[in-house]
């Protein structure tokens, strides 16, 4: 059940973290931004507000959007020193409801809800450049170009 489930969610997220438009490379960044540094996913879901979570949801998150970056290639990731960029994401909701079920009305597929607050900081000026309070369908795409 748990892999079930570990699996829904990697089926879930990756469209999220992979897939990509290239209708425009017109970036959305100042000119001086060519590095940057994510932050660790953050969870921020209140205690009293959790009925369903995947263990590791934060660092999954977090990686995917790293491997994003580097298959993107408009900003190399680095360390947060070296950064000219940073991006913070806050997990602040995580649910699940059930799509399909067996003849046993057990749930064999998931359906997953993930609200990730996120910003984009300036390192040097600490100046947010973007926020958004949801999880962008393409997290990469938002940072690199304007739409």
């Amino acid at each position: 059940m748990k892999n079930l489930c570990l699996l829904s969610l990697a089926v879930s997220l990756l469209p999220v973290f992979s897939s990509g438009c290239g209708y425009t490379q017109k970036s959305a960044l100042p000119q001086n931004i060519k590095t940057i540094y994510v932050e660790t996913v953050k969870n921020k879901i209140p205690i009293e507000n959790v009925y369903a979570y995947v263990p590791g949801l934060e660092m999954m998150s977090t990686n995917a959007i790293i491997r994003r970056f580097q298959r993107d290639g408009n900003l190399r990731v680095v360390t947060r020193d070296k950064a000219e960029a940073i991006l913070q994401s806050d997990l602040i909701s995580f649910d699940q409801e059930g799509v399909r079920f067996s003849s046993l009305e057990q749930v064999s597929e998931y359906r997953l809800f993930v609200i990730v607050a996120m910003r984009l900081v300036d390192a040097k000026t600490g100046r947010v450049i973007w926020e958004v309070n949801r999880l962008a369908r393409n997290v990469v795409d938002r940072v690199v170009e304007d739409w």
